[in-house]
């Protein structure tokens, strides 16, 4: 006889693959609560079948925006440099995908053709006005918020630019802490994904 626990389950590798996402996202979405599972004795993670279903209906409504990679862009001119945080992001964040940019120029291009949700970027950038571009993504208008981290060399320089940035914008020193990095770019898509959840939720009521 089948336990009725069990056949309201499936395994995260069933749930990634009903979901058009990697095993990790799908782990990581568990740990995040948009999934709800329980382990079985033997240390086996079993996901509710119905907290599957709520998501892809979710993505359905969103039109499937739920399974697309966020983007992240590193700019930064050092290529030894931005190779090595891009090494180090792209594990710890499975569900985005971690592009470079090695100068300014490169980096507007990129902005421009499609806005990352994260912008990683050093103080000093070769034909780059940081604190004008950094004020005209987070000023109002903006369609959706976007993590903007500033990376700088000492002390003096995060104090230096405190005043000249908005409250919103991260500053990191170097060298890059990759973990806590990620760490910070996880806590912002989490908050990032129930305000659209949210904006989504309401677009229905609507109509």
């Amino acid at each position: 006889m089948t336990d009725s626990k069990t056949s309201r389950t499936c395994s995260t590798r069933e749930a990634a693959q009903q979901l058009g996402v990697s095993v990790r996202t799908a782990q990581l979405w568990v740990e995040e609560g948009r999934l709800n599972a329980w382990k079985t004795p033997g240390g086996h993670r079993r996901i509710l079948v119905e907290s599957v279903a709520r998501l892809l209906g979710d993505q359905r409504r969103a039109g499937g925006a739920a399974a697309e990679p966020f983007q992240i862009l590193v700019v930064r001119e050092s290529e030894a440099d931005r190779q090595a945080l891009q090494a180090v992001l792209t594990p710890l964040l499975p569900d985005c995908r971690v592009s470079v940019a090695e100068d300014g120029f490169e980096g507007l291009l990129r902005i421009g053709e499609r806005a990352p949700e994260v912008l990683i970027i050093d103080l000093v950038v070769t034909g780059l006005d940081l604190v004008r571009l950094v004020r005209t993504l987070t000023g109002a208008g903006r369609d959706r918020a976007m993590l903007i981290v500033v990376l700088v060399a000492s002390d003096a320089d995060r104090l230096g630019l405190r005043n000249d940035l908005p409250d919103e914008v991260v500053i990191v020193g170097t060298p890059v802490d990759g973990t806590e990095l990620a760490a910070l770019v996880r806590v912002f898509l989490r908050n990032w994904r129930r305000h659209e959840e949210k904006c989504s939720d309401r677009q229905e009521e609507t109509r």
